[in-house]
């Protein structure tokens, strides 16, 4: 029983990632959705 957190961080990947191709210019080097590690995704508005 409970959830197989695997997954949910496999699908967050993707979503943050389908998310950056629509925001980002380069989404080798982002400006907006900057991935903190340990932490989850920080969105910086500049």
């Amino acid at each position: 029983m409970g959830y197989d957190t695997t997954d949910d961080y496999q699908s967050l990947r993707v979503f943050m990632a389908n998310i950056r191709r629509k925001i980002e210019d380069n989404t080798a080097n982002p400006r907006f959705i900057l991935t903190e590690v340990g932490v989850g995704y920080r969105f910086v508005d500049e």
